[in-house]
Formats: C-alpha cells, sequence, structure tokens
C-alpha cells in the first residue's frame, strides 16, 4: 500500500512543472499577430463600408456578385484590376491612416479603411 502512495506522488510530482511549462509557453504565444479582416462585395456595396485595423494587417476583398468590381483608391495604393465572382483581392496595411477606396466600374461604391498604429500590451509584446 505505502509503495502505491509513494507512486502517486511522483506521478503529481511529474504533472506538476508540465501544467506549468504550459501554462508559460500559451502565456508567451504572441496572440498579438496581425490577423487577416475581410470584405465582401456584394449587392453593389463593400461590406463593412468603413473597417478598422491595426497596421500590419491584411484586408482581403472577395466579390460576392455576379458583376465585375474592382478595389481602387485615389492615392493608387489600392489597384485590385477586374475582380470576377469569387475573385479576392489581399493587401497589407503598414502605414497608419485612412484610406478611401471604390470600385471603379462604379464609382458610387464607396468604402474606407482605418487603419491605427499597433500598440503592444502591457509587458512586452507576446508577454516575454
Amino acid at each position: 500500500m505505502k509503495t502505491s502512495n509513494r507512486n502517486e506522488k511522483k506521478h503529481r510530482f511529474y504533472i506538476f512543472p508540465v501544467v506549468v511549462l504550459v501554462l508559460f509557453l500559451i502565456g508567451c504565444s504572441n496572440t498579438n499577430v496581425p490577423t487577416v479582416n475581410q470584405v465582401t462585395i456584394k449587392n453593389m456595396a463593400f461590406s463593412p463600408a468603413t473597417l478598422t485595423v491595426t497596421s500590419g494587417t491584411t484586408v482581403t476583398w472577395v466579390n460576392k456578385d455576379a458583376m465585375v468590381h474592382t478595389v481602387t483608391s485615389s492615392n493608387g495604393v489600392l489597384n485590385s484590376g477586374n475582380l470576377t465572382t469569387n475573385k479576392s483581392y489581399s493587401y497589407t496595411f503598414n502605414s497608419v491612416g485612412t484610406i478611401n477606396y471604390y470600385c471603379s466600374i462604379h464609382p458610387s461604391m464607396i468604402a474606407k479603411v482605418i487603419v491605427t498604429a499597433y500598440v503592444a500590451p502591457a509587458g512586452g509584446a507576446g508577454g516575454y
């Protein structure tokens, strides 16, 4: 009976450091990796019409309309070319600011992306 009790303690001794290690690694993982956001082109509109992201974020536009559209900004930053049905265009925003864009085929279709600065959480990026 004493041997069984000793083995139980031995297993607990090994499990505790493993649990601590796993929790440490989870805390160190970088959860602030820029994300991918999607804008849907459907019913002659960009949805959402206003998207706010942090710098370093990739935005993907997907055309779900039966007609051709573009993602075009007057400053030349965005230039998707013609997007047929189910085609997509992606762009990574690295500069802070507001980018107004439109469909060059249907100029009444307008939208914007607001890019804010990335702010690392207290304690540094990723909790290191």
